[in-house]
């Protein structure tokens, strides 16, 4: 459920955003908000999260690990960074086509059905 209707629930409104942002010719702006949007959210969630299991804790540090699925996603999340970069800078020299869409798309398919099974 969280790959499907929570991540689509929690991510529509940028979704909008940055549709609208890509229509009036801010392209840039709309790309860089993909971007650094799932940056805050985990830096600055993660921190704020940490820090209030710390103080209500009263523990120094606490253990972490990292499971199946979330190096999936993570492995994912990677994939795509470096596809964009790939095709914007490489091939595109600047510019990302439609190629894009469709291998990005492509790839999100396969993460489902990969964390489906992992």
């Amino acid at each position: 459920m969280g790959l499907t209707v929570l991540a689509f629930g929690n991510s529509v409104q940028d979704l909008v955003a940055n549709v609208s942002l890509s229509k009036k010719g801010l392209s840039t702006m709309a790309t860089t908000s993909c971007f650094a949007s799932p940056v805050f959210n985990l830096c600055v969630g993660l921190s704020i999260g940490f820090y209030l299991l710390l103080k209500t804790t009263g523990k120094e540090e606490i253990h972490v690990e990292l499971p199946s699925n979330i190096a999936n996603g993570f492995s994912f999340t990677i994939a795509n960074c470096c596809l964009v970069m790939f095709s914007g800078v490489i091939i595109g020299k600047g510019m990302i086509g439609k190629g894009y869409c469709y291998v990005a798309g492509i790839l999100y398919v396969i993460y489902v059905f990969t964390s489906l099974y992992i």
